[in-house]
């Protein structure tokens, strides 16, 4: 095969796939907003017919005056003018209101695809670093850069305007040809095509380097927004002020700033020269088209109505085709932003979601057992656990102790599916917990991680996790978690706004209290497993204490596993599994397990022991 034939078959290849992907995102939009495409489209086809109205009946009642001023033509003329003027004015305006209400719903339904993305992705896959990259750089080029979905949205509305425009000024053009003679007819068309095939090569060219620069800067954008992002956040005030760390982020910022500015510059040097050509064209065009038009009328080839209605039909023929290849040229190029947008979307979750109902038990007979399971992180050669076998016994009580990089909070994130073992198995009454529906068996566990989050909603809604909400057990969780004096200081009104984020008149909360929320949460769930993954870091050892004397009443009936660097939380439980370097090393109770004079566990309580002799 050729060398031409190939480079053919590859563009043949690359348009086919411009193709689907354009397609696709538009059959998208009409299925999230099909009512907003139709009005959009219509309003810019009917924007585009306007002018025509005005072209043919503005040179029919010139040609009139000028001729034999028949005053019922005259008349007819300047009805049908205005009278369509006015129809089509009014239609317009009607679709630009009608659409202009349905844009925001549009807007709110893209957003949505990405939220219902995001929230229904495996956990494991939020927390790889290039799928983060990718999901920063799509919501950017989405939202702050108006490319994707937002750039098809002005895109196909123009094209069909501008389509619609060439047809008509093209209907027009032909007439005018007709009468013209061939020598003109030549001159004319070679001087549209060649306007034409520059003002279009000049403009793809530009498309070209702007979309080069983007690729350039896209990047360093994300990291962009990632420092104004900090900026914003008043909670990392404390830590800039102290430490000083103004001057470095916004060194940092500069940065970015000058990196940008001399993709830019060099963006516009580069661009400027073929825009230059390409206006130069565009109005060297339309002055040779005046220019022609002219000489017909004065040769008595055309009327001067004609005249009028030819010199503003060929220049508009002439733009409608530059945009319509303008256009093309942007969807070839918004193709790469598609792309990445529907790469992002179509990102299969990798983790079976099952289908086998969880059965509703009041006993809270839920058994799970690990069998020789171990796992290790995507992209690690490390195994975080290795060959965990164990079984959590109905509404017993299991302290995981050991030091940091054990394996304690991998193996909480096993136990509720925030991942899959690498090897081995987790069974639930003697099934395998990847053949439970997924949220059915996440509805088992109340968890409070390590590293848990509270939002600026109200008070109430952090427990209970809904906007509605019975108070009473709301309540009552709160002061399980021992939060009167919280209650009491804030009127006990349950729609106190925490942080600032969205309300000014948001409370902040100190780190114990926020734990003592998080543990209300769990227990208003009021699920059959517990799982606390140090959940009391931020108290002193005391309030540790009481937190967790009353937490055992609250769990008194539910399998409850404590994870914990501290070792206060193994009063209170039967059976202790100690972690170390991925295994579990010693398992037993408090007493037996304090008697192995050379284990890991005697070590870690022999050192915190002052503590607890206080308490």
């Amino acid at each position: 095969m050729s060398a031409g034939k190939t480079e053919k078959k590859k563009r043949e290849k690359s348009l086919g796939k411009v193709a689907g992907i354009c397609g696709r995102a538009f059959r998208l939009m009409c299925r999230e907003s099909g009512a907003y495409t139709v009005l959009v489209c219509a309003e810019w086809i009917v924007a585009a017919c306007m002018p025509y109205w005005n072209i043919w009946f503005s040179a029919r009642f010139l040609d009139e005056i000028l001729g034999e001023r028949v005053p019922e033509r005259l008349v007819l003329y300047v009805a049908l003018l205005l009278g369509g003027e006015f129809i089509l004015d009014f239609v317009w305006k009607i679709l630009g209101s009608w659409s202009g209400q349905k844009e925001y719903d549009f807007v709110q339904k893209e957003n949505m695809i990405f939220a219902r993305k995001v929230l229904g992705m495996d956990y494991g896959l939020l927390e790889k670093e290039e799928i983060h990259m990718l999901y920063k750089r799509v919501e950017r080029e989405t939202f702050n850069d108006g490319k994707n979905l937002e750039s098809l949205r002005r895109s196909i509305p123009f094209l069909l305007s501008s389509l619609v425009e060439a047809g008509l000024s093209l209907a027009i053009i032909v007439d005018f040809l007709v009468k013209l003679g061939e020598y003109s007819v030549m001159i004319l068309g070679f001087v549209a095509v060649a306007g034409i095939w520059v003002c279009g090569k000049c403009q793809a060219a530009a498309s070209r380097i702007w979309e080069e620069c983007d690729n350039i800067i896209s990047d360093n954008c994300v990291q962009r927004d990632g420092y104004l992002n900090y900026f914003s956040q008043y909670a990392r005030g404390k830590e800039i002020r102290i430490y000083r760390l103004g001057r470095l982020m916004i060194g940092r910022l500069l940065a970015t700033h000058h990196f940008n500015d001399r993709a830019l510059d060099n963006r516009y040097k580069k661009a400027i020269p073929y825009q230059c050509i390409s206006c130069f064209a565009g109005e060297a065009t339309n002055t040779l088209t005046y220019c022609i038009t002219g000489v017909a009328a004065l040769a008595g080839k055309i009327t001067v109505g004609d005249m009028t209605l030819y010199i503003r039909s060929i220049p508009r023929f002439i733009d409608a085709v530059r945009f319509v290849w303008g256009i093309m040229v942007e969807l070839w190029y918004n193709a790469d932003y598609l792309e990445r947008y529907f790469s992002f979307l179509d990102m299969p979750d990798q983790m079976p979601k099952g289908c086998l109902p969880v059965e509703k038990r009041v006993d809270g007979d839920y058994r799970i057992v690990f069998d020789h399971v171990s796992f290790r992180y995507p992209g690690s050669e490390r195994y975080a656990l290795k060959d965990i076998s164990m079984e959590l016994r109905v509404g017993e009580k299991m302290a995981v102790v050991g030091m940091n990089g054990s394996g304690k909070s991998t193996f909480v994130k096993l136990l509720c599916r925030l991942y899959d073992p690498t090897e081995g198995t987790i069974y639930m009454n003697g099934i395998d917990i990847r053949r439970y529906d997924y949220q059915e068996y996440l509805s088992l566990f109340s968890v409070v991680f390590q590293d848990f989050k509270l939002f600026s909603f109200g008070l109430g809604e952090n427990v209970a996790v809904s906007e509605v909400y019975g108070e009473a057990p709301v309540r009552d969780a709160l002061l399980k978690a021992g939060l009167e004096a919280f209650l009491e200081n804030h009127g006990n009104d349950l729609t106190t706004v925490l942080y600032r984020d969205f309300d000014k008149e948001g409370v902040e909360i100190s780190g114990g209290e926020a734990q003592k929320i998080a543990l209300a949460r769990a227990v208003c769930k009021g699920a059959p497993f517990v799982l606390l993954d140090e959940p009391t870091a931020a108290l002193d050892p005391l309030a540790e204490y009481e937190i967790y004397k009353r937490f055992d009443d609250l769990v008194a009936y539910r399998t409850t596993v404590y994870i914990s660097h501290r070792m206060s939380s193994c009063r209170f439980c039967g059976d202790i599994a100690v972690f170390h370097e991925g295994r579990i090393v010693q398992r037993g109770s408090h007493e037996s397990l304090l008697e192995e004079n050379e284990g890991i566990y005697r070590e870690l309580w022999t050192a915190q022991a002052q503590y607890y002799q206080k308490a």
